[in-house]
């Protein structure tokens, strides 16, 4: 069994449609069968040099394959590989079986195509858009959600990536106006103090600010340590 052209052509433009927080887009993707196999394309880059931003981008686009895999009416079954002799090899999705989506899948599936909102919102509104293993999506105050997980690997990375991404959506499809942070957390001593200000039982990968205030320029509040 394969995919159909129709489903084909949707899972490639959904992943087309991710955000890219990195230097040129870092993923390719593979369609075998009923699968999608996600590979890493790295760029070296002096601001990412551990590449952090390519593997939360590579999340981003997982995500979005997920759910254009959901909205055609399968289970979508990810493995993420433990392969020495491919470590490109990010991700491999699986439509294993039949399965309906739900309308919230529908819902974050159709707000890749919208366009960025522009109302406020409550940080704690997006939690429940989450649902990748091993992350949390954290309200840290009303406006401000961490994206957490439990471990500090690429395939933590690469799932906080997916974490973020699915809040992105349920925001845009809400009509909120979000603002992920990335960059911050290549610096050890920010990770360090959000960890000890807000007790986080993990690994923080990312911030996303919600609201409609414009705050471009300004250091999230809730990483000043004293």
């Amino acid at each position: 069994m394969r995919w159909s052209a129709a489903e084909a052509a949707d899972i490639v433009e959904a992943a087309r449609r991710a955000p890219v927080y990195s230097e040129g887009k870092p993923w390719v993707l593979e369609l075998h069968n009923r699968s999608v196999y996600l590979y890493e394309v790295a760029h070296r880059s002096s601001h990412d040099p551990l590449g952090m931003d390519r593997l939360l981008t590579c999340g981003a686009a997982l995500e979005h394959i997920v759910l254009a895999i959901r909205a055609a009416g399968w289970h979508a079954k990810v493995v993420f590989p433990a392969d020495n002799a491919n470590p490109d090899l990010i991700a491999i999705v699986r439509a294993d079986r039949r399965l309906p989506p739900d309308p919230r899948e529908l819902d974050q599936h159709r707000a890749t195509l919208l366009p960025e909102g522009t109302a406020d919102g409550a940080a704690r509104d997006l939690v429940s858009a989450n649902h990748w293993a091993g992350t949390e999506l954290h309200p840290v105050d009303d406006d401000t959600l961490v994206v957490v997980t439990v471990g500090d690997r690429r395939t933590d990375h690469v799932r906080g990536g997916g974490a973020l991404q699915a809040a992105v959506l349920a925001a845009r499809s809400a009509g909120f106006r979000v603002r992920p942070v990335i960059h911050l957390m290549h610096r050890q001593e920010w990770r360090a103090g959000l960890i000890e200000r807000h007790e986080l039982a993990g690994f923080p990968q990312a911030l996303l600010l919600v609201g409609a205030n414009d705050r471009r320029g300004e250091a999230p509040c809730v990483l000043a340590t004293s």
